[in-house]
This record gives structure tokens, sequence and C-alpha cells, in this order.
């Protein structure tokens, strides 16, 4: 049985642009399920009047929960934003147990459409597991959120939960789409980006995309254990540089082989933006694609591939524009536009929230409940309905992830162009690599490819 909390009616709204990322993700069809969830975990009596209050709050502090897409009467996009509101929750009790239900909520809620063209974009499902366990998930749609914004959603509840007022949110999803727009670029980044992307091989051996939808499917990568984990930080300390670009020299090592005509090589580098503190606390989709230009060619070792790569970080990082400002300026707005991405996810959130400290906020949760806990997602699985494909998707995208255990993730390809036991051997093929980098960062490129079967 499934109950619905709907929506306050909104009586007013403000507009502004949209962001690059957003455009690229209208669909035509107007139905979209490119769907980020934020997930939490209740043991003990729930107070469902409390978590309603709680969400409240949270929908209070962020517009993007607030925003619907459309168009203007010229056609051109723009943001939607209400002055009130609240998300739709829906619950749903469940004779299983968690663990057990889980994934098939996930694919479900994953494969549920958001209405893009004036709907809301943000929803709420609470799910029972006996009167002592409930599982809260947040979906919002990528038009509004990114993986880090999820990870903003479920640190904010906790704190709400507790009685702990989070910290002013200082800048919304609307201002950071305004400062993208406002980004021209200088000659000198024309010219570096014409000369690194007209002369680089961006599709490094793989198929290209024919048709208009993305099919995903997401093998885990193999496990990677903690003492390999810290050999490959000590390895990025050496070279004072970040864990981030030994995993990308491994990205660019597994499709290149270390191959002496190997030459310049492009990898697409999902961004955060958010460095600038002011946006360290906004729930929106800023994410975006930095060209990653390496010279993989020569047989270099290990080591040196990493020195290559660091030394691209650098030029791209002092040349940095918007992909949507630097793909018109070359002619590179088909979609997806890299063939092979590396998204670097982050560490699952600290277990607890931080204690009360007398800050004003909703009531707290019931003395006989626990705190609300996060999640492990489970990986690999796969999704049956097709999305189109816009600028943040690539061919084969690389996505590893620390946890308590070490380096795990997952590997996400496209269904249309491989099977799921051809992904899967790139990500074996991946991992295994870093494994004896880890170790014998001297050896060179070509000595630590592992074949595949």
């Amino acid at each position: 049985m499934t109950a619905r909390l709907d929506t306050v009616a909104l009586a007013s709204t403000r507009t502004c642009p949209v962001s690059f990322p957003q455009e690229s993700l209208w669909s035509p069809s107007g139905l979209s399920a490119i769907n980020v969830p934020a997930v939490l975990r209740f043991r003990g009596r729930l107070d469902v009047g409390h978590l309603y209050q709680v969400l409240g709050v949270l929908v209070g502090r962020h517009e993007a929960l607030r925003t619907v897409l459309g168009r203007t009467s010229d056609g051109a996009m723009e943001q939607r934003i209400a002055v009130g509101g609240s998300i739709p929750v829906e619950t749903e009790q469940h004779r299983g147990t968690l663990e057990y239900v889980f994934p098939r909520l996930l694919l479900a809620g994953s494969e549920r459409p958001f209405q893009l063209d004036g709907g809301p974009l943000a929803r709420a499902e609470l799910h029972g597991f006996g009167p002592q366990d409930h599982l809260l998930i947040v979906w919002m749609h990528h038009a509004v959120s990114d993986l880090a914004a999820s990870r903003v959603v479920v640190e904010e509840i906790k704190q709400l939960w507790a009685g702990v007022q989070p910290a002013p949110v200082r800048a919304q999803m609307g201002d950071f789409a305004v400062r993208e727009r406002a980004v021209r670029a200088s000659a000198a980044q024309q010219l570096y980006w014409a000369d690194a992307l007209g002369s680089a091989d961006d599709r490094l051996g793989l198929p290209a995309v024919t048709g208009g939808e993305h099919l995903a499917v997401r093998p885990s990568l193999p496990l990677l254990p903690r003492e390999v984990l810290e050999s490959l930080e000590r390895l990025a300390a050496r070279h004072r540089t970040t864990l981030t670009a030994v995993l990308a020299a491994a990205v660019v090592a597994a499709h290149t082989g270390g191959r002496a005509d190997s030459g310049r090589v492009v990898l697409g580098l999902t961004m955060g933006n958010r460095e600038l503190p002011r946006f360290r606390s906004t729930v929106g989709c800023l994410t975006d694609q930095l060209p990653l230009v390496v010279d993989a060619g020569g047989n270099p070792t290990f080591s040196q591939l990493l020195g290559r790569v660091r030394e691209a970080l650098l030029d791209a990082y002092d040349h940095r524009l918007p992909l949507g400002v630097l793909l018109p300026l070359l002619g590179r707005q088909q979609p997806p536009v890299f063939a092979v991405n590396l998204n670097f996810l982050p560490p699952p959130n600290p277990p607890n929230p931080p204690s009360p400290q007398g800050a004003s906020a909703p009531g707290h949760g019931p003395a006989d409940a626990a705190p609300p806990t996060e999640v492990e997602f489970p990986y690999g699985i796969v999704k049956t309905r097709p999305d189109p494909w816009w600028l943040g998707d690539a061919v084969l995208a690389y996505r590893p992830r620390i946890d308590g255990r070490g380096l795990g993730g997952e590997i996400e390809g496209d269904a249309g162009l491989h099977s799921v036991d051809a992904v899967a051997r790139h990500g074996q093929r991946f991992s295994a690599l870093l494994a004896k980098a880890a170790w014998n960062p001297g050896a060179t490129v070509r000595s630590l490819v592992v074949p595949t079967r």
C-alpha cells in the first residue's frame, strides 16, 4: 500500500538561467530518469512527523529542491524556483529484509522518470521493514543534483534529525548557473584547447556512439585492499599529486598499453566544481568535465606516466573552461564528448551526525531511535530503461571509490556497444594494473597491462 504527501501549491517563483549541464540533460520526450539518490536508514521507532518537518526545513534551505525547468517564449531553457514547497513522500511497507529489498528499490527508483518540462525534480520514498527499521530515499534528477549534492542532503538530514542547525547555505544552484554562463574564453585558452584537442586521440580504441540513447550497465570493480590503496596514496604523495592523478594514469595505461605510437590521448575527468567554499554546501548539478590530454607514447614507466598526468592536470587547470563554453569553440557538441571518463567518487559521510550544541532546529528524534545512518550502495545494478546521452556520459566511465575495505567502485558502459562481460573486463584490467603499479611503479606500462579474457 502506498501513501503520498502531496506538494504544497507554490505561490510564486523567480527565474534564472540554466547551467550547461542542465541544458545538456534536457530530453526531447520531456521524461528523463538520470536520477541521483540520497539514502538514510532509521532504526528504532520512527517519528514520521519529525521526519516530514526535517524534510520541510531541507526544502526551505535549498532552491534546487524547489526548482522546475521550462522554456521561455523564445525557446530558451530557464530554471523556475518556487518561494516555498515540499517534497512528495511515498510510503511503503515490505515483508523482506532491507538488505534483500534494497537493490530492487534502487533499480526501480533509478528507472522511474521525472517530467523535466515543468515537473518537480525531487521526490522521497519511505520504506518500512517492520516497526523498528525504515529506509528513506530522496530521489533527485541529475538536473538539480550530483553525487556531491546527495552527500550534502544526507549530512543535513542527519544534522537536522539530531537537532543541529546546519551552516547557512552560501550559494544556490541558480547562483552557480549565472556564474558559469558569465565565463568567456580568452585567446590563450582558445589556442591551448584547439591545439590540445585537435591533435589528440579521443576514441582510445573504443566504438563510436551511433544511437541517441544510452543504456547503462555497471559491473563492480574488483576490490583493492587497504594496503594497496595506502601504497597508491604514498605513490601520489611522492609525485606531489593526488590519488585522482594515479587513477587517471591507470586508465590511460589500461587503454594504451604502452604502445610507442599511442601519442596524445584525451580522458574526460569529472570535476565537482566545489573548490570555492561557498559552493560546498550547494544542492545542485555543479559537475563538469575537464579534458585531460596526456602524452601516452613511448612505453613509459608508470611513474613517468604519472608525472605526465600531473603536468597535464596543471595545464588543464591553467586553461580551464566550462565544457559548455569550450565545446562550441571546437565544434564538439555531440554527446558523449569523451570515449573514456574518470569520476573518482567521494567516500561515505561519517556514520553519525555531530552532537547538538544547543542550536535551534526541529525537535530531536525519539529517545529510543538511533541516529540515521548512511547505507552502502550495492554495485553492479543494471538499468533496463535507456536515457539520451548527455555531456557527462562516456563510452566507458570508471567510478572508483574508497570505502572501509579499500578501493572499489564500478565501471559503466553502454549495452548497445558492449556486453556486461566486456565492460567488466575493462574494469578488471584497470584494477589489476593498479595493484601491480602500487608495488612496482618503476615497471613499464606495457609490462603492467594484464591481459583479460
